[in-house]
């Protein structure tokens, strides 16, 4: 029994010294599901073991157990070794710091100077370290002096990037690199870059029948959706949209024109939608129209016309009698001088005759 507790030691000697033989550390497949590496590192030993072993066993026999438990052995040492990262994809806020996150098992042998981490975005290196330090020669241009590891908590398992200012750009598929002296992984996940959106500016001008609206908001990412209701009823086929992106920034403006005639008193709804980030900017647009009421200004107008049309005949026809009568009057009036003028006279020649008369006789 002693003899075969011995001989598992030594195929377990084997295997750390196997591990030691494969080139970039552990391959990117589990060991369990790469058979052909596996038995290509049992394949380097089985002549020198065949020789090791007692020559009363039959070799055959030995180098199956040996197989057996050599995969036994991996399974049980190296599927332990697995590292975390977010399943879903990281949505980080534009401008601000976001922790992409990624630990790694320990144990009481972990040992910092054998630890690797690299972070990656596709082919772009992100940040490195090993020998203890960060290894930043041939990080990409784009990250210098945005990237830091956790160096006081990778006892802990703690392998988490720390990447500061954040800008559309630095979407993409991340991949956390771990490899330390009790085994070896890597694994991806997404990240997406936001923004909100500001408080929509409503600018406007009144027409000879309408009115022109236009909304305004910027600052914001990804690209929005916009929705414009009267009613209740969706307008946004009516409305024209136009969507720029600023080339330093990578943030959106964007501005949404509706032209609408004979308004009547109704209620508009714009409605903003930036789906990552759950942002939905809604607002209530009244429009008030004096229209009827101009029209029953011009109704009771011309109904008052209509009125004094006839009052103003009256009227006219009233001084138009009232002057003809005034002028007969006056007429009369010298007609009825003159002829008592003609009176007076005749009696005062009748009188003088008299008087003349009367003076004869005496």
């Amino acid at each position: 029994m002693a003899a075969w507790l011995d001989m598992s030691e030594f195929f377990r000697s084997i295997g750390r010294r196997s591990l030691a033989l494969i080139p970039n550390g552990f391959p990117d497949i589990p060991w369990m599901t790469s058979s052909r590496r596996s038995f290509g590192v049992i394949q380097g030993f089985t002549e020198d073991l065949a020789y090791l072993l007692p020559t009363a066993v039959d070799r055959d026999m030995i180098l199956k157990v040996f197989c057996l438990s050599l995969l036994l052995f991996e399974t049980s040492c190296f599927t332990e070794f697995e590292i975390t990262v977010p399943r879903d994809p990281l949505t980080g806020f534009y401008g601000e710091a976001l922790i992409l996150p990624c630990t790694f098992p320990v144990d009481s042998s972990w040992d910092l100077k054998s630890t690797v981490i690299t972070w990656q975005r596709g082919l772009d290196v992100v940040h490195s370290f090993y020998y203890s330090q960060d290894q930043l020669d041939r990080q990409n241009r784009h990250y210098v002096n945005r990237t830091s590891l956790f160096i006081q908590e990778m006892a802990r398992g703690n392998a988490s990037l720390r990447l500061d200012k954040v800008t559309p750009q630095d979407a993409g598929v991340y991949t956390c690199s771990v490899s330390t002296n009790t085994g070896s992984q890597k694994r991806s996940f997404g990240v997406k870059i936001a923004a909100f959106y500001s408080e929509p500016r409503l600018h406007f001008s009144m027409l000879t029948d309408g009115v022109n609206l236009q909304v305004t908001s910027d600052g914001g990412y990804p690209s929005p959706t916009l929705q414009w209701l009267m009613e209740n009823s969706d307008i946004t086929n009516q409305t024209q949209t136009h969507i720029n992106q600023d080339t330093e920034t990578g943030l959106y403006v964007v501005s949404s024109f509706i032209s609408l005639t004979e308004v009547t008193n109704s209620s508009l709804t714009f409605i903003l939608h930036n789906k990552p980030l759950g942002q939905d900017i809604r607002r209530d647009i009244q429009l008030y129209s004096d229209k009827n009421e101009r029209q029953g200004e011009s109704a009771y107008r011309c109904h008052g016309c209509v009125i004094l049309i006839p009052v103003f005949l009256l009227l006219v026809i009233v001084l138009t009698v009232l002057f003809v009568f005034i002028t007969k009057r006056r007429k009369r009036r010298r007609e009825e001088t003159k002829q008592n003028g003609f009176t007076e006279m005749g009696l005062h020649t009748e009188i003088q005759i008299l008087n003349e008369k009367n003076s004869i006789c005496l």
